[in-house]
């Protein structure tokens, strides 16, 4: 009897998934239900039945459940061949499962995977890796704000995302508002990943990867993001007022309409950024590489550009006042700035 029921779950998978077809915008968690149910089918056949295997399975039949009702409109019970009574098998009754918190059970199934494929200590791509990125990427697109944070900080803190050159890579990993402020995120890999109104506010993102990261309308109010990798960032309207982005490479990152007032950018590089409208009242540009860099009608009132490189950039319409500090013998008439009287 269980051998043919596990035959049939094995079956409603297969179904399940080509159903969906490859290109399907949930197809990552689908593969994730796959690869757990496949796993306890495994472990039973190969350990014998257990209590935790059962209400684990149980679980899982459910989540596939909820999946196909949502994405295909119909049971994964009709998949498998299975009437719908086929729930009491479980030995569980649906009304007596309470769901833990996604994030707890998620953690719980990283850890395992640490535990059992050592996944931190593989330099090459591990299936457990693979499985670990799916996991991810899939409950990331359930949760709300704080929880992402709390998976993120849970990451970071367990080395996959923090040592050398990262294990679990986040590229693609929805990661919209999520709330990390004040987190301590020092040389986290976060790059390619989707941090759309992000807050991290005060968070301490030195030296972290975050190159072609979206981040367009996200608070980094007075974050610490000193030497961290920004190429390419889409940093459109974002608040960095009082960011120390000392010696940060922002190389074609997209500032425009950015807040960057009192930021302190010292030796920065800025080759070939989109700083159009962006607000740098007061912010410090000392020997900061702007060539080929786009400031155009960008405000730098009070801002500091000593020493700063700006062959080739744009700054028609740029505004600037008597306090702003320009390099040596720039020549302001010819670039197109305008200067604008301090308010009163």
């Amino acid at each position: 009897m269980t051998e043919r029921l596990f035959q049939q779950y094995r079956a409603g998978i297969r179904r399940m998934l080509a159903l969906l077809g490859k290109e399907h915008a949930h197809i990552s968690e689908a593969l994730v239900l796959q690869h757990r149910l496949l796993q306890n089918l495994t472990d039973t056949e190969t350990t014998g039945a257990s209590s935790s295997l059962e209400t684990s399975r149980a679980r899982i039949i459910e989540s596939c459940n909820r999946f196909c009702l949502t994405m295909l409109d119909q049971s994964f019970y009709t998949l498998c061949g299975l009437p719908v009574s086929a729930r009491a098998e479980t030995g569980i009754k649906v009304g007596e499962l309470k769901e833990r918190p996604m994030v707890d059970v998620y953690c719980e199934e990283i850890n395992a995977l640490l535990e059992k494929e050592e996944i931190r200590t593989q330099r090459a791509k591990t299936e457990g890796q693979n499985v670990a990125r799916e996991k991810t990427l899939a409950v990331l697109e359930t949760l709300d704000g704080v929880q992402k944070g709390h998976v993120v900080q849970f990451l970071y803190e367990a080395g996959l995302i923090s040592e050398g050159p990262g294990v679990l890579f986040l590229s693609g990993a929805n990661l919209q508002e999520v709330n990390l402020e004040g987190a301590l995120l020092i040389e986290a890999h976060l790059a390619g990943t989707d941090m759309r109104a992000a807050h991290l506010d005060a968070a301490h993102l030195e030296w972290a990867r975050l190159g072609e990261t979206r981040l367009e309308a996200a608070s980094l109010q007075r974050a610490f993001l000193v030497a961290a990798h920004l190429a390419q960032a889409q940093l459109q309207g974002a608040h960095l007022e009082e960011a120390r982005l000392l010696g940060a490479n922002l190389s074609g990152a997209n500032l425009f309409n950015a807040h960057l007032e009192n930021a302190q950018m010292q030796w920065a590089s800025l080759l070939t950024a989109n700083l159009q409208g962006a607000h740098l009242r007061g912010a410090c540009l000392v020997g900061a590489d702007l060539l080929s860099a786009n400031l155009s009608g960008a405000d730098l009132s009070d801002a500091d550009l000593e020493y700063a490189h700006l062959s080739w950039a744009r700054l028609r319409g740029t505004k600037y006042n008597d306090r702003t500090r320009w390099p040596s013998d720039f020549d302001l008439v010819a670039a197109g700035a305008v200067k604008v009287a301090d308010a009163d």
